[in-house]
């Protein structure tokens, strides 16, 4: 065991989405029940979508390459011929996020962290127009110290370049930073940068890993 293993955590960086919301299924179910459209179809329209653009999954939205507006006509005009949502998809975030509530327990937990002297931030894949939603679910919650938002630096986890990036805003110093995130593959990448990765799975299992590790 070398002393990189055993020296302190110094620094918490936090996903939002999946991991102080529910996870994600519920989000994509709330989008399909609200557009009347499988979710695997319009999944797979938003691929095409960030195709087009030469990327994946949300990244034209969570790179800032596309507003919200132009992304969801975007992704209307590929669904299927006879396909068609009941809702603006340009609209997507007010769906995305009804009905999801905030990890109150995990929160209190970052607290708890915060106030032994460890630094928290949030590092988190975000598109512009899903930040109002954030901010009103957040109401009052001033744990963080720094933020990381994707859209606004043009970098979305797994890129190893936005590890590089929240070190420049709250350094470990001498010690570790760790990430907790619901997608294992950004852990991974976490990992390999020299940071501690948490997966996110259950709230309880997450609160125990950090008491043991802070």
């Amino acid at each position: 065991m070398t002393d990189a293993d055993t020296a302190p955590i110094t620094v918490v960086w936090c996903d939002f989405g999946g991991v102080l919301t529910p996870a994600l299924g519920n989000a994509m179910h709330e989008v399909s029940a609200a557009s009347g459209v499988d979710w695997a179809q319009l999944w797979a329209a938003a691929g095409v979508v960030a195709h087009d653009l030469g990327l994946s999954g949300l990244q034209p939205l969570e790179l800032g390459r596309l507003s919200q507006a132009e992304w969801g006509a975007r992704v209307s005009a590929a669904l299927p011929a006879g396909v068609a949502s009941a809702v603006d998809l340009g609209l997507w975030g007010d769906y995305w996020y009804r009905n999801r509530p905030i990890n109150t327990e995990l929160i209190a937990e970052l607290e708890r962290v915060s106030a032994a002297g460890v630094a928290v931030g949030m590092l988190t894949n975000s598109v512009l127009e899903w930040e109002p939603h954030r901010a009103v679910m957040l109401a009052g919650v001033d744990v963080f110290t720094a933020h990381v938002r994707s859209h606004e630096i043009d970098l979305a986890k797994p890129d190893p370049r936005i590890f590089a990036y929240a070190d420049g805003l709250l350094s470990p110093g001498r010690g570790r930073a760790l990430l907790i995130d619901d997608l294992a593959a950004n852990c991974t990448a976490a990992y390999a940068h020299g940071w501690i990765g948490l997966h996110h799975v259950d709230t309880d299992e997450t609160i125990a890993r950090l008491r043991a590790l802070i």
